[in-house]
């Protein structure tokens, strides 16, 4: 004998499958364990990423991310660069483009921030990161990863520009243009305010501090003067 299901009972199943095919898609995206590197590390045996944004405009719940560079270094070494230009599905201000010098155009068939996102949570897995004024970079990476329903990263992130701050108080200001200056770096070839770039400039000016500081630095020296290690989820 047959027994007859009530047409709301298949449909309330028929709803549970399709939304679990849903939840099971969006966890695809995993970010990767993350295990802090103990304070008496020497630096040459952490990796780093040093990383840098750019974006449509300020504010991280309006504007989108447009431009994402990583160079992932151990042992003064540097390991691979990485630059993954978004395109933000919305307009540029003209005031901006100067900035950075990205324009539409430059974007258009590029990949959304969804389809980028994995490959540089593979980029960063394992490494300590840092970025000049951490806290813009991480809140729109995380607003981007929250929008699109991806989580945010597990890794620990360090703020260069509090870094130099403490090293040189008696500067006036600590801008990227400012530590170029400071250290001697060359620019031959690369593009200011392009995330790859800038973050080539920030990691050249750390290890030739901590080489001038130190024979041996190690990953206590770069907490006492970062003064805090920075999350994306802001715990």
């Amino acid at each position: 004998m047959k027994r007859h299901i009530p047409k709301h009972i298949v449909w309330i199943c028929s709803f549970l499958v399709m939304f679990s095919a849903v939840a099971a898609d969006s966890n695809t995206v995993v970010p990767p364990a993350f295990r802090m590197p103990g304070a008496n590390t020497f630096m040459k045996n952490i990796t780093f990423v040093i990383f840098d944004t750019e974006t449509t405009g300020f504010s991280p719940a309006k504007d989108r991310l447009v431009e994402i560079g990583a160079v992932k270094v151990r042992d003064g070494k540097n390991l691979g660069e990485k630059t993954w230009l978004i395109n933000p599905q919305r307009y540029i201000p003209w005031y901006v483009q100067q900035v950075h010098n990205i324009t539409p155009e430059m974007l258009e068939g590029m990949p959304t921030f969804a389809e980028v996102y994995p490959e540089f949570l593979e980029f960063i897995d394992g490494a300590v990161l840092i970025a000049h004024n951490a806290p813009f970079d991480i809140r729109f990476i995380a607003a981007e990863a929250v929008r699109n329903n991806m989580p945010v990263p597990k890794n620990a992130v360090l703020d260069s520009l509090a870094l130099f701050r403490n090293w040189y108080p008696d500067m006036k200001n600590h801008r990227v243009s400012d530590l170029i200056d400071l250290f001697g770096i060359s620019t031959e070839g690369m593009h200011a305010h392009r995330a790859t770039d800038d973050s080539l400039f920030v990691y050249y000016a750390i290890q030739k501090e901590m080489e001038r500081r130190s024979e041996s630095p190690r990953f206590s020296d770069l907490l006492k003067s970062a003064g805090s290690t920075l999350r994306f989820g802001g715990d």
